[in-house]
C-alpha cells in the first residue's frame, strides 16, 4: 500500500512532464481490478476522477504513438503499445462497479429421462435471491430445494415411473431478485425403455387359473434393475383381486366368488413405460366345467344318525347329481318321475343322487307326507337297502326359502341380486372328485311333456357319455 501511495505521489510530481506515460497507464488499472476499495482509495489519494485518469492516460497514449510514429518505430513495437493500451482501458472499466452485472445460471437446462422413477441433480449459481416455480401442476415431478440464496446450489429433482408409454413434460422457471429467468425442461419418454427389465422368475405361465373358493395366495419372485416398481390390478378386478409388493416379491390375493360365471382380473407389476410384466386371473364360476363344490352334511330332522356328507356320496360314484328340489315346486314335482327314470338306468354304472329339499319352516309334516306319499323313503324288503336315493330337507323361513346359507354355496350372490332367478329345480353333476361336470339351472318351466322330454333327454344323453354306457 505504501508503494501504490509513493506511485501516486510521483505521478502528480511528474505530471507536467511525464517521460514515460506507460507507467500510469498500467499502474492505476491493475491496481482497480485487484481490490475494487484500493484502487478507490488510490483515486481518492490522488485527488483525481476515474474518468480524469482515463482522458489523461489516452492523452498520454496518443502523445505517445506520435512520438513513435516520427521516430519511424518498427511496425511490430507499435502493436505491442497498442496492446499495452487496450488491455489498459479494459481494466480500467472493471474498477467501475456499476458494470459488475447480476447473473443467473442453470447447469443443465435440460434433463431427458427414462421410463423409470428417476433422481437427478443440477446447479443453480447467482449472484441473487431465487426461487423456482412450474408451470402447470405435474405432481410425477419434484424438486428440492425450491429456493435459495445467492451462490452455488444444489438442486434435487425426482421423477415417478411414467405410467405408460405417452411421453410427458414438465417446465419450471427459476427466477432472480432482479427479474432474470432461466427455464428447465425436464422430458420423461420411453426411448431409453431397452436398458431396463422386470420379469417373474421361472417365467411362469401369464395365464393363471383358479378355483372359485380357498384360493391361496398367490406369490412371484420380481427380477428387475429398475429402482422402484408398482403394481396395479385390472379395472373391474378390484373388489376381488388384490396385489401388493412386499420387498422383491408380489403377493397376490383372490376372494371367494360369488355368482355362477368365472371372472378374468390382471394383475401388472411396473417400473414405467413398457418396462413391466402382467398376470392373468382367470377364476372359475361355481357353475363352470370342473370347478370343484362346496361339501356340505345335512340331516333330517328328528331322525338320529341321519347326518350325510355330500363328499361321502360322489367320492363313492362316478357321477352324482345333486338335486336341488322343493315339495311345493310343481315343476320339481312333474319332473320326479324322469329323476327316477335316470336313477334306475345309470345307478348300476357307478351312479348316485343326493337330493336337497328347500322346504318352508312350519311345514315340516307336509314334507315327510309327501316323501312318504311319493315312495321316496321305500325300502327293498330283499336286501335293506332304500330303493331311491338319499335326501335331505333344509328348513327356512319363507323369506329364506330362496337366498340362504345352502343356496350361497352354489350360487353366491346371483339368486339375491337376480341374476338368477331359478333355484329349484335344479341339477349339478359333479364327477368323483367333486368338480362340476355339467349344470342344469335354467329357470325351467316343467309344465309340458315337451319341456319335460327335451330336459330329460339332455340328461340322459350327458350321463351316458360320462358313463360310457347305456346306448352311448
Amino acid at each position: 500500500m505504501d508503494l501504490m501511495r509513493d506511485l501516486i505521489d510521483r505521478s502528480n510530481a511528474q505530471q507536467s512532464s511525464l517521460k514515460d506515460p506507460c507507467i500510469k497507464i498500467m499502474f492505476i488499472p491493475i491496481a482497480c481490478n485487484r481490490n475494487y476499495r484500493h484502487g478507490q482509495l488510490l483515486l481518492d489519494v490522488a485527488n483525481v476522477s476515474i474518468w480524469d485518469v482515463f482522458w489523461f492516460v489516452m492523452e498520454n497514449v496518443l502523445l505517445y504513438i506520435y512520438k513513435i510514429c516520427n521516430k519511424t518505430m518498427k511496425r511490430h513495437f507499435l502493436q505491442k503499445i497498442l496492446f499495452i493500451t487496450v488491455l489498459g482501458l479494459a481494466l480500467l472499466s472493471s474498477c467501475n462497479p456499476s458494470d459488475q452485472a447480476a447473473y443467473l445460471v442453470v447447469i443443465p437446462v435440460r434433463f431427458n429421462l427414462p421410463p423409470v422413477s428417476a433422481e437427478r441433480t443440477f446447479m443453480v449459481k447467482t449472484t441473487e435471491n431465487w426461487y423456482m416455480e412450474q408451470v402447470g401442476n405435474e405432481d410425477w415431478c419434484t424438486v428440492y430445494p425450491d429456493k435459495g440464496t445467492p451462490g452455488d446450489t444444489k438442486i434435487t429433482l425426482n421423477v415417478t415411473s411414467l405410467p405408460d408409454e405417452k411421453p410427458r413434460i414438465a417446465i419450471y422457471i427459476i427466477k432472480s431478485t432482479s427479474g432474470i429467468e432461466k427455464t428447465l425442461t425436464v422430458e420423461q419418454s420411453n426411448t431409453q425403455a431397452d436398458a431396463y427389465y422386470l420379469d417373474f422368475f421361472g417365467d411362469p405361465d401369464p395365464m393363471i387359473n383358479v378355483d372359485p373358493f380357498d384360493v391361496e395366495p398367490v406369490r412371484k419372485l420380481v427380477f428387475t434393475n429398475v429402482p422402484d416398481w408398482k403394481v396395479t390390478v385390472s379395472a373391474g378386478a378390484e373388489n376381488w383381486l388384490s396385489a401388493i409388493r412386499d420387498k422383491d416379491t408380489l403377493l397376490i390375493t383372490i376372494s371367494d366368488i360369488d355368482r355362477p360365471e368365472g371372472r378374468i382380473g390382471t394383475v401388472t407389476a411396473s417400473g414405467g413405460g413398457s418396462v413391466s410384466t402382467t398376470l392373468t386371473i382367470s377364476q372359475k364360476g361355481l357353475h363352470e366345467f370342473l370347478a370343484p363344490t362346496r361339501n356340505f352334511s345335512l340331516s333330517i330332522p328328528g331322525v338320529p344318525d341321519s347326518e350325510l356328507a355330500f363328499r361321502d356320496v360322489y367320492t363313492r360314484a362316478r357321477s352324482t347329481l345333486l338335486f336341488i328340489w322343493a315339495s311345493w315346486c310343481p315343476d320339481c314335482n312333474n319332473f320326479l318321475p324322469k329323476v327316477k327314470e335316470l336313477y334306475t338306468e345309470f345307478k348300476d354304472h357307478g351312479f348316485k343322487i343326493y337330493s336337497v329339499a328347500m322346504e318352508i319352516e312350519g311345514r315340516e309334516q307336509e314334507y315327510f307326507d309327501y316323501m312318504a306319499n311319493n315312495g321316496l323313503n321305500d325300502v327293498d324288503q330283499t336286501t335293506g337297502n332304500k330303493i331311491w336315493w338319499e335326501n335331505r330337507p333344509i328348513f327356512n323361513p319363507l323369506a329364506q326359502v330362496k337366498v340362504n346359507a345352502f343356496s350361497r354355496l352354489f350360487y353366491g350372490d346371483a339368486l339375491l341380486t337376480g341374476e338368477i332367478k331359478n333355484f329349484v329345480p335344479a341339477f349339478f353333476f359333479v364327477d368323483g372328485g367333486g368338480n362340476i361336470r355339467k349344470v342344469y339351472a335354467d329357470n325351467y318351466v316343467l309344465r309340458t311333456d315337451v319341456a319335460i322330454r327335451s330336459l330329460y333327454s339332455k340328461m340322459r344323453t350327458f350321463l351316458s357319455r360320462q358313463l360310457e354306457c347305456c346306448g352311448n
